[in-house]
């Protein structure tokens, strides 16, 4: 009985001994293979965080150039002095390769990566909205620039001081003035077109200009469109740059048909022929 009740004994303990090492040894193999997956996985993660900051470089590459060509200033160093800058180069990515090859990389080296990631692509998208809204805003003032002549024929008096042929106040003398804007003589009711885009802001008699146009086209720029026939417009109306607003007359202190000119800048007339691309005798003059 002893000799049986031994062996029952030895036969529970190999039991359990073996038991035991068959799940440590299951344990390990079933971890084994739990870091096989995870190192895929993290291989995996660190090529596509490679793909991604690939994708950056020549977006930042690309903005630097936009940037050149638009006459702007690189973001990177507007923001130096506000906040830190930093990237990878490429050691930083033999780096990251190492530390993926031997199994190295943790979550936090993971996290760290994929933030910077994050943060260099919120720069890059800001830079691109800035970048969008200097073209737009570019546009506008382009468009809003009265750069056409307004209508067809010659000068007959340009801006500037002059011999009044209406003479002083007072006085049949013919005095001498200042002229604020251009006179453009033709046949009467030639068109006359709004020189930029804008809004007519006036549209109707005014004395000494006679039956006028007054635009506005933002940006501190407006223009004047004096002594027409007629006029085609009405006031709130938006115009766009070549759009017919009036016929030319010689409405009010006008001596013969022609257009009075006169081209606005931040309350101010300015020289209208310092923004006219086209000079008489070519197109659309």
């Amino acid at each position: 009985m002893a000799f049986v009740l031994f062996g029952v004994l030895l036969w529970t303990g190999l039991t359990v001994w073996a038991g035991f090492a068959a799940g440590r040894q299951l344990d390990y193999w079933v971890t084994k293979a739990d870091n096989m997956v995870m190192g895929a996985k993290m291989s995996y993660m660190a090529q596509e965080i490679d793909r991604s900051r690939e994708v950056l470089e020549t977006a930042r590459a690309t903005d630097k150039q936009l940037r050149i060509l638009l006459g702007m200033r690189s973001r990177d160093e507007i923001l130096k002095s506000e906040e830190g800058l930093g990237g990878p180069n490429a050691s930083d990515r033999a780096g990251l390769a190492s530390l993926v090859s031997s199994g190295r990389l943790s979550q936090s080296d993971v996290r760290r990566t994929v933030l910077g990631l994050r943060s260099e692509s919120q720069r890059r998208l800001a830079s691109f909205q800035e970048i969008a809204w200097y073209i737009t805003n570019e546009r506008s003032l382009s468009l809003a620039t009265p750069e056409i002549w307004p209508t067809s024929g010659h000068i007959t008096s340009p801006y500037g001081y002059r011999f009044s042929p209406f003479g002083g106040e007072g006085s049949g003398l013919h005095a001498n003035t200042f002229h604020e804007g251009v006179d453009i003589a033709n046949k009467p009711d030639t068109p006359i077109f709004a020189a930029a885009d804008g809004v007519v802001r006036y549209a109707g008699w005014s004395s000494g200009f006679g039956v006028m146009v007054l635009v506005d086209h933002g940006f501190s720029y407006s223009t004047l469109y004096g002594h027409t026939s007629k006029v085609a417009v009405k006031v709130g109306d938006r115009v766009t740059r070549g759009q017919l607003i009036a016929y030319m007359g010689t409405t009010g202190r006008s001596t013969g048909n022609h257009l009075h000119y006169e081209v606005w800048r931040q309350g101010r007339p300015v020289n209208p022929l310092s923004f006219l691309r086209v000079q008489p005798g070519g197109e659309g003059t």
